[in-house]
């Protein structure tokens, strides 16, 4: 799990399906969110976003109220930022890994399930 300190304060990171669902209805799907991401101008404030559905999404996991908000950035170093970008990337990629069943070894590639079956139904 993808983790960043915030003054003093831990927060997990969590991007799945709620995580995916949360992203679509702040920026209008994963593409636009990563275009503000990437770009100069607004990326502070989607990094903001970004971690209040991504702590919210952890938190909503482990049974605990979905209760952060960007109040918890308000006083943290302008150093967290770097951080906290780094953290979400890390939790989206975690996100994008398939484990295996049985004891085998993880597979850390990322993979496309549905591209996967497609080509195999039409291999």
């Amino acid at each position: 799990m993808a983790q960043v300190t915030i003054n003093g304060q831990g927060y997990g990171l969590r991007f799945d399906l709620a995580a995916m669902e949360a992203v679509e209805a702040e920026f209008g799907g994963l593409k636009e969110m990563l275009a503000q991401f990437n770009a100069g101008e607004g990326r502070i404030e989607t990094v903001k976003r970004m971690f209040v559905i991504l702590a919210n999404s952890q938190r909503g996991f482990e049974g605990a109220p979905e209760d952060v908000t960007v109040a918890a950035l308000r006083h943290a170093p302008l150093w967290v930022l770097g951080e906290l970008g780094e953290a979400i990337t890390e939790a989206m990629k975690e996100s994008m890994r398939v484990e295996t069943m049985g004891g085998g070894e993880a597979d850390d590639d990322a993979h496309d399930a549905f591209l996967e079956e497609l080509e195999s139904k039409n291999g």
